[in-house]
Formats: C-alpha cells, structure tokens, sequence
C-alpha cells in the first residue's frame, strides 16, 4: 500500500523558495539596481537558499540509503542538468538582449561556463545568474555522498561530519594569496559544508543513529560556522528556525492540521515546480521589474512573483520532467558510474553494505521519504529504475 505524500516537507520546501524570491525581489534586486525603485516592502533575510541545500542534503541520505550510488548519482544529474542549462540560456539571452545598457557584461565563454558549472573554479567567470551558486555546491555534495555512501560508517560518519564543519573554518585561516589553497576551497563550496553537515546529522538522527545532544551540538557548531563564513546574524537566526522545521518534519508526524489540509493542493503544485521558480526568477525578474518601474512597487512585486511561477512551471513541465523521464528510461546509468570513477566498480562486489540503518528493526519514526505522484526539483528516489521516482524534495 502506498505511503501518502506529507506535507510538512512541501510547506518547508515551499517557504524556503518564497524566502529566496522575496528577498531577491524587495531587497537585493533594487540594491544591486537602484534605477527598480523603491520596494513595497523589505525582505532582508539571506537564508531560503541555504535551507535548500540542508533539504537536499537530508533526502541525499534518504536515496542513498537504499544502496544504489550510481542510480542515485544518475538521477540527481538528470533532475539537475536539462533544466539548469536551459534556464542559464534562458537568463543569459534575456540579459543581452532585453536588459537595460550596462546591467550586464555576460559574454557566450561566461554563459558555457556556467553551464558546465566551473563558475567557481574560474574566477574571472561572470555568474549569469547568482541564484546559481547552490548548483555546483549542491553536485559537489552529491558526488562525494556517492563515493563515501558505503565507505564511511559508525564513528568515522560523526568524524565526517564534524569536519565537515570545522575544517573549512581552519583551512580559511591559511588561505592569503590566489593558489591551489584558494582554488580547491572555492571551487568545492568548502565555506557551505555546514549545510551538508546539517542535512546528513537530522537523517542519521531521524534513524536513530544520532543522539539529541549529539544533534543539537553539530546544529548549534554548525551555525557558528554558518555565521563565521556569512558574517550575517539575522540570517544565521533565520536557518536556525529553518532548522527546527526540519527536525519536526523528519522525527515527528506529519502537519495534518486543516489549514493545510484546505491548502495542500496549491502547496504541493508550488513544491513541485520550486526548482524551476529557483531557475529563473531572479535575474529575468529584475529585467520585468525595471519594465513597469512607472507602475509603482506593487505591481512590480506581483510580476515579479507571477513570473518566476509561470516560467518556473514551464521550465518544470516542459524541460525538467521530460528529460528527467528521457534520461532515467535506460537501466544503464552510464554516466553517473563515470563520475563515480573506478571507485563504483571496486566496490560493485560490496553490494549495500554500510548503507542501511545498523538496527535491523525500522525506526519508530515516521518514513521521512515520502512517495508522490509528481515530479520534484533536485531530489528523487536513487534506486529505483523508474523514473518517477520520490520526489518529496528541494
């Protein structure tokens, strides 16, 4: 029998996407472009981005569990890639061409670049959208949670994560002139580690293989380092609120309180598409905003926001599902064990050790992986050849 879609994770995936939006919308987008105007109202906190990626991180876990690193990998690529490379061609055709003079000075090297995510690897490389820095943060992630899955267990796990955030903390103290240092640190997105550490420490906790002091030492650590690295506290608080959101979506029953419930549809359609949202708002929405500066800040916003909806759900119906279906249709994942290197194939004989919970019993807690019919942004089922796959993610 089939388990029902929760909520909770789509009101959280929901919220943090609005919070990216709105925060781009009233307050980056006319500090970086003073010509938008005055905004209806201010949205300052930086933390809708970085609570994705803890989410991502947490339902990484939740695919690789079940054993299979290449179909994991796989997934995760052709979920990211289509629709990541036509939004940046997307924003960059309209940055050149529909901008106003001198808001860009994207050149077609920047946008192939982007497109390969080598943005941060390359200093010199314009982002075509700064929305995109979670990307190749986000497949660094995937790649090395693939390669580790079955490799590191038990204490060597909890020595991980905590690395995880304190290591970049150190080796930035060492960092001075541009070197191989300094390319390795911000090519990898070493300074967002945290957020993996973050997002693995609530699933191993949710199973039960991570204890509430434990958890909550690595989570208070784990926003030091947020702040540290941000030099932003009121962001730094707001991740933390994030925070506790997620540990009640993984460790305690679902939100099915009537509010929601009269509001799931909508809520789950916006979770379903908050990929593309994600894709496409920020730049293409400034361009639409400085458009209709003479109609004043409310309609501004309301374009702003009915276009990141409308592109995003075009983005997700018409590039993302399809390819993710055309992509995922071979039992070949060819290219997902190419990144996984030689590693994959050494260790093909291991079958799923090391990647299951070491209780034998499931967990008393709720399944924090949900089943859904549709779709989703970033995550999806790793080990299952079909395409629809868990799509309770982003």
């Amino acid at each position: 029998m089939p388990k029902t879609r929760r909520i909770n994770w789509d009101v959280l995936r929901v919220l943090a996407v609005l919070a990216v939006v709105l925060q781009h919308a009233t307050h980056a987008g006319p500090n970086v472009h003073p010509e938008i105007g005055e905004p209806l109202f201010t949205v300052s906190l930086e933390m809708g981005a970085s609570s994705l990626v803890v989410i991502s991180a947490f339902f990484a876990c939740a695919s690789l569990a079940k054993g299979n690193r290449a179909w994991f990998l796989r997934n995760r690529l052709a979920r990211l890639l289509p629709a990541y490379a036509v939004a940046a061609c997307l924003t960059y055709w309209v940055l050149v061409h529909l901008a106003p003079e001198g808001w860009s000075h994207l050149e077609p090297r920047d946008l192939v670049l982007n497109i390969l995510m080598l943005q941060n690897w390359l200093p010199d490389v314009r982002l075509v959208d700064f929305s995109y820095w979670t990307l190749p943060v986000q497949l660094t992630g995937f790649v090395a949670g693939a390669l580790l899955a079955s490799r590191v267990r038990g204490r060597a796990l909890s020595v991980l994560l905590w690395a995880l955030v304190l290591g970049p903390l150190v080796v930035r103290e060492w960092i001075g002139e541009p070197g191989l240092l300094k390319l390795l640190y911000d090519g990898l997105g070493a300074h967002r580690a945290q957020l993996f550490a973050m997002g693995v420490g609530v699933w191993l906790w949710s199973r039960e293989r991570l204890g509430n002091r434990h958890l909550g030492a690595l989570l208070a650590a784990a926003l030091g380092a947020q702040y540290l690295h941000s030099d932003n506290l009121e962001g730094t608080a707001a991740l933390g609120v994030v925070l506790v959101g997620v540990c009640a979506a993984a460790g305690g029953p679902d939100w099915d309180i009537a509010p929601l419930r009269a509001l799931a549809t909508p809520i789950r359609w916006l979770a379903g598409i908050s990929y593309g949202v994600y894709l496409v708002h920020q730049e293409i929405g400034y361009v639409v905003m400085e458009r209709l500066t003479p109609w004043g800040p409310a309609v501004q916003l309301a374009a702003f926001l009915a276009t990141a909806v409308l592109l995003g759900w075009a983005l997700t119906a018409l590039v993302e599902r399809p390819a993710h279906r055309l992509l995922t249709a071979s039992h070949r994942p060819a290219l997902a064990r190419w990144l996984l290197v030689v590693g994959l194939r050494a260790q093909s004989h291991l079958g799923n050790v090391g990647t299951r919970p070491s209780r034998p019993l499931p967990s008393p807690r709720p399944v924090s992986q949900p089943i859904a019919s549709a779709a989703s942004p970033l995550i999806t089922g790793a080990s299952l050849p079909a395409p629809a796959g868990n799509s309770q993610v982003r």
